[in-house]
């Protein structure tokens, strides 16, 4: 099951309003982020800022400090 990773700290770099994210993992990477289900209802309010994220080659998982979870396409890397 893809949700038994470890979770990382990651920075949300940008919410793009179309249901996609940037975040940025530890190891300094960006990754381009698609939300399953239409769009993360809560990734606006944290651009800029630390969210935990569980990253898989397929499925990733973005949790932030109140705890919600969201689900995503790991869509692909971008730097």
């Amino acid at each position: 099951m893809e949700n038994q990773q470890a979770q990382e700290e990651a920075l949300l770099v940008e919410d793009l309003h179309t249901g996609e994210l940037i975040v940025e993992r530890a190891n300094g990477e960006k990754w381009l982020l698609d939300a399953k289900k239409g769009w993360c209802p809560w990734g606006y309010e944290f651009e800029g800022k630390r969210v935990m994220l569980q990253f898989g080659p397929n499925t990733s998982f973005l949790v932030n400090d109140r705890g919600e979870q969201y689900e995503f396409w790991t869509e692909k890397q971008i730097e």
